[in-house]
């Protein structure tokens, strides 16, 4: 079975995902779609392939469970969260902050008032 995440907010790219699945396969719709958006697929796939379509808003996280469960693996050296923080830089270069991540030179970038 595959797994298609999806996470930009597109009923086009939800359609794509579900079209490129296999038997059995799911995709995760993390993306928010503007409200007006609809998905237009066929019904079929759903009970002839098995294929899922699985909403998750907010990660469906419990924070009193996930949080410490989050907190253990970052001790144990399992979730590098320290590799999300790309650097920090004052808000005047908040343009050439977003080229940088649109070009995919980091990963996050903070910025400072």
């Amino acid at each position: 079975m595959d797994v298609a995440i999806e996470a930009v907010g597109s009923a086009k790219v939800m359609e794509a995902c579900l079209d490129l699945l296999t038997r059995g396969g799911a995709l995760v719709s993390v993306g928010l779609p503007h409200p007006d958006q609809m998905l237009n697929v066929q019904a079929l796939p759903f009970a002839g392939t098995g294929k899922r379509l699985i909403g998750s808003y907010r990660g469906d996280a419990d924070p009193a469970r996930d949080i410490p469960a989050y907190i253990q693996l970052w001790r144990d050296g399992r979730l590098p969260v320290e590799l999300l923080h790309t650097d920090t830089k004052p808000l005047a270069e908040i343009n050439q902050g977003l080229d940088d991540l649109a070009e995919g030179l980091v990963v996050r970038r903070l910025f400072t008032f």
